[in-house]
């Protein structure tokens, strides 16, 4: 396992500007020039449909997934300039409210002399320089990990590793080819004796949460399973788990 790090790094290093990561003028440029005209000609196709059934043959029509052939003729009837102009524009205001959509899953990495900041989702984590262990990417989620260990951060990102990694070790964080804890992880198992029947029935349920593809719960649980002591990452709805040293009173696992 390679990390790369520019040796001992404090507070007190010469500071400069923040290495910042984020969306381009080429994605803002996408997002607005191709989602609200495609909603527009989504729209404006939309508006011809009718007319394109009523060119089937009956029996076509007379398929229980279809109106049938007295509805279509009935939208053919009202269809027009007029149809064609207001649904496009429903299209072109539906593209919109997407491309404002998209800004929500946003990611914006700050790595400054003093903190690393990560904001995404309207909300923002900062890990101080003398709390920051090192940085990696595991898939398409970007993971910072404090000096327990722990997981500081963990946020979904289209960012590319050369462009993170540059920001990271511009003011000296380490990062990371990979997860450096890789080898500690454990598959989940239920009824495992090494955690506590809480961990297990928290797992038990994360697992669920999996199942039902529900990510904003399985995010939940995982974060209560950190304050247990516990770093969980799936793998094909899979959960593996590794136990943080003890501290400050945490339970660990094996504990009720």
């Amino acid at each position: 396992m390679k990390i790369r790090e520019r040796g001992n790094v404090t507070a007190a290093e010469p500071a400069g500007p923040p290495a910042v990561v984020r969306h381009g003028a080429g994605h803002h440029l996408f997002v607005w020039g191709v989602l609200p005209p495609l909603g527009a000609a989504a729209g404006g196709l939309l508006s011809l449909l009718p007319g394109w059934l009523l060119a089937l043959p009956d029996w076509v029509l007379a398929l229980p997934f279809l109106p049938g052939p007295d509805k279509v003729e009935l939208l053919a009837g009202v269809s027009g300039p007029v149809l064609t102009a207001v649904l496009a524009v429903v299209g072109l205001l539906g593209g919109g409210l997407l491309a404002l959509m998209s800004y929500e899953e946003a990611v914006m990495v700050e790595a400054g002399a003093d903190s690393v900041r990560v904001t995404a989702s309207g909300g923002t984590a900062e890990v101080a320089r003398t709390r920051f262990g090192t940085a990696f990417l595991d898939g398409r989620e970007l993971v910072v990990l404090d000096t327990d260990t722990a997981e500081a951060v963990r946020v979904v990102t289209d960012h590319g590793e050369k462009r993170l990694r540059a920001a990271f070790e511009a003011h000296g964080y380490a990062w990371s080819d990979a997860d450096p804890h890789e080898g500690d992880f454990l598959r989940w198992l239920d009824g495992t004796p090494d955690l506590d029947a809480h961990a297990q029935a928290l797992l038990r349920t994360r697992q669920e949460a999996l199942e039902r593809k529900d990510a904003d719960d399985a995010a939940g649980l995982r974060t209560e399973l950190a304050g247990r002591g516990l770093v969980v990452r799936d793998r094909e709805r899979r959960q593996y788990w590794r136990a943080l040293p003890a501290r400050g009173g945490r339970p660990v696992p094996g504990t009720d």
